[in-house]
């Protein structure tokens, strides 16, 4: 395994670091606590390059790497540890990919180009009310109806929805919908990119649209959006018919991995944050930091996070050989070192976090300070979103011992 930076490398993740400092730093306070990224800040990273930095330079991308890419995110969190930038982000370039490899020509000149000049959002809308992880019993539908598919559904719990609404080149989601028996297990899933309001700004009048009001991340929105009878373009189904499955979870391995890297940066944040404070803040004549206890705990937070920042670093590493080496990597392999990653992730970060906030005091418990705004961003990739930390655990488990050993079925 080789870790080793190119130069190439390290100057996509100074040009990020360079960003965060000039634009993202200075306007912490204004999309920490409120509910919408400015703007401009969209723009700005869409111009530096940042969203869809991994689409191919024939749809305006930069054709970076998934390595390249959860650099970019780690630094980006670093500067909005609340999370709503770095996941605005990651998801524009994890979710775009699926679409750049599996979508049809068409569909890919609408979509990609807006994407990466920051017109448009593409997000995953895979979640349904019955939960998140029990996709085998998904109902949303598509039946096909000649060169059309009448579609019929509802998706909860889905990132950028009002983005999508208000961005002007709209947005949709690739969108995971029946189109089998169930007899047929993960063959019964077809994937789609379902736009709920047209590259063009026209909204669709057979979708509607629903936004939750999260605790914490409220920059970048969540909601749900319900369709019946929708007549969709055969053009927008991506890949083949009842591969919809697999691609959302090939989707999904590209997504947990920048998830990681955004986590491990509002750890890495946080805990120079409480750096500083251990060596300047004085109680009883002295500095914190000279209390043994607290030297142990800053040590092995340390510790704990160059070991989330390397479990991170091997998932990217291990699908840059599968997506830049072309090397056939067994999935097994690629699920163990993704599943790894995003299990030790969120909760190394949210425990660093709340270290960090006792260590402050009071302070902590205050809008002053944007350490709340960091454990409430992380805790939602703790609890659930791009996969919950116990499904992480399960698919280690399967791998380790073996589908076989544990009965299970793949379809």
């Amino acid at each position: 395994m080789d870790f080793g930076s190119t130069e190439e490398d390290k100057l996509i993740r100074d040009n990020a670091r360079e960003f965060v400092q000039k634009y993202v730093i200075p306007k912490r306070d204004s999309f920490s606590y409120t509910k919408k990224i400015p703007d401009e800040i969209i723009q700005r990273a869409a111009d530096a390059g940042f969203i869809g930095f991994t689409v191919s330079e024939k749809y305006g991308g930069a054709g970076g790497t998934v390595s390249q890419m959860a650099a970019i995110v780690e630094e980006l969190a670093r500067g909005d540890v609340s999370m709503a930038l770095p996941v605005y982000v990651l998801l524009l370039n994890g979710w775009p990919s699926m679409l750049e490899k599996y979508g049809s020509e068409e569909a890919k000149q609408e979509i990609l180009p807006s994407i990466v000049k920051g017109k448009t959002y593409f997000g995953i809308g895979s979640t349904e009310p019955s939960g998140g992880s029990d996709v085998m019993n998904e109902k949303s539908n598509a039946t096909k109806k000649g060169k059309v598919w009448s579609v019929s559904g509802e998706k909860v719990y889905i990132s950028g929805v009002r983005e999508a609404l208000n961005l002007p080149g709209g947005g949709g989601f690739l969108t995971l919908l029946r189109t089998g028996e169930k007899s047929l297990a993960s063959k019964a899933f077809t994937s789609f990119a379902l736009m709920i309001k047209g590259t063009d700004g026209k909204l669709r009048k057979e979708i509607s649209t629903t936004l939750f009001d999260n605790i914490a991340r409220e920059g970048l929105s969540t909601g749900g959006f319900s369709f019946s009878n929708l007549d969709l373009d055969d053009i927008y189904r991506v890949g083949e018919i009842g591969q919809g499955f697999h691609i959302i979870m090939e989707g999904f391995n590209i997504a947990r991995i920048y998830v990681a890297a955004a986590c491990n940066g509002a750890a890495l944040e946080a805990l120079d944050m409480g750096r500083e404070h251990l060596r300047t803040r004085i109680l009883f004549d002295q500095p914190l930091g000279k209390q043994e206890g607290l030297q142990f705990e800053l040590s092995e937070l340390y510790g704990k996070l160059e070991s989330s920042r390397l479990l991170t670093q091997k998932a990217a590493w291990t699908l840059d050989r599968v997506y830049k080496n072309k090397e056939r990597v067994p999935l097994s392999e690629q699920n163990l070192a993704v599943s790894l990653a995003k299990m030790t992730g969120p909760p190394t970060a949210h425990d660093i976090i709340t270290k960090v906030m006792i260590w402050h005091g009071a302070m902590a418990y205050t809008k002053d300070l944007p350490l709340g705004a960091a454990q409430g961003g992380v805790m939602s990739y703790y609890i659930g979103a791009e996969g919950g930390i116990n499904i992480m655990k399960l698919i280690i488990a399967r791998e380790l011992l073996g589908k076989e050993f544990l009965n299970y079925k793949s379809g």
